[in-house]
């Protein structure tokens, strides 16, 4: 985060997660185990969730509801064998074990060495927004595993703009969402790139005077190659 006010940054990249860096789900140690005494239940109501109630899911994201009020809307029938916030505690920890793209991080590492900062901007929940301030707080470890951790990640963020901090999606109002971190670090949207996977909110930044890259997690290797390329270019980088 920038100290004292001082410019610290000629650029700035917004890089999405869900769709770009990550593609798991919530609560997903419940939902990829089948052993899991709620995982038929949870996945079920899940699914429900995202699939018929969006609505629901913008106002969880917007911050208007809170994970603990999505739990209990759920109506997972209570099990003896968890405490009464199991799942509320879950949705945070959870996000902790997200794996990770690990093909954009070197990218995005360069291109802090160029004077660029990396901003985390996603429309996401109150749960991963606590998930992420508690990596990005915790110490680095002594040893990271092979794949590029949760924790890693989150230390390689500047900064973060969440949506249910921010209290509106992306594509709502790119300048309201973007505006305030941009003019507090001396830049303009003609300073920045979005990285996301939908093209709404790719276009709605470039309107609002940014460029954006649409990444889609299903890309062909020559796909990848070209946002790669695309990427490189905007960083004046080889």
């Amino acid at each position: 985060m920038n100290q004292q006010g001082q410019v610290r940054w000629n650029k700035v990249i917004f890089v999405d997660w869900h769709g770009v860096l990550s593609l798991d789900p919530f609560w997903m140690s419940i939902i990829h185990n089948e052993e899991h005494p709620l995982h038929s239940s949870l996945s079920e109501a899940v699914r429900y969730l995202f699939a018929e109630n969006d609505s629901l899911v913008r106002d969880w994201m917007r911050g208007n509801i809170t994970t603990s009020q999505i739990v209990d809307r759920l109506q997972i029938e209570a099990n003896p064998e968890f405490p009464p916030d199991y799942l509320a505690r879950k949705s945070v920890d959870d996000c902790q074990l997200m794996r990770v793209n690990s093909q954009l991080i070197p990218l995005l590492q360069s291109a802090q060495q160029t004077g660029t900062a990396i901003v985390l901007a996603t429309d996401n929940m109150d749960c991963f927004h606590d998930a992420i301030l508690r990596a990005r707080q915790q110490s680095p470890r002594l040893k990271e595993t092979k794949t590029t951790s949760f924790f890693t990640t989150a230390r390689l963020f500047d900064d973060v703009l969440c949506s249910s901090t921010q209290r509106i999606l992306k594509s709502e109002d790119p300048r309201r969402f973007f505006e305030h971190w941009l003019s507090s670090h001396t830049l303009d949207f003609s300073d920045a790139l979005l990285l996301d996977d939908l093209e709404k909110n790719c276009r709605e930044f470039q309107a609002a005077g940014g460029t954006a890259i649409q990444w889609k997690s299903d890309f062909l290797e020559v796909e990848a190659g070209k946002f790669h390329s695309e990427l490189k270019s905007w960083l004046q980088i080889s």
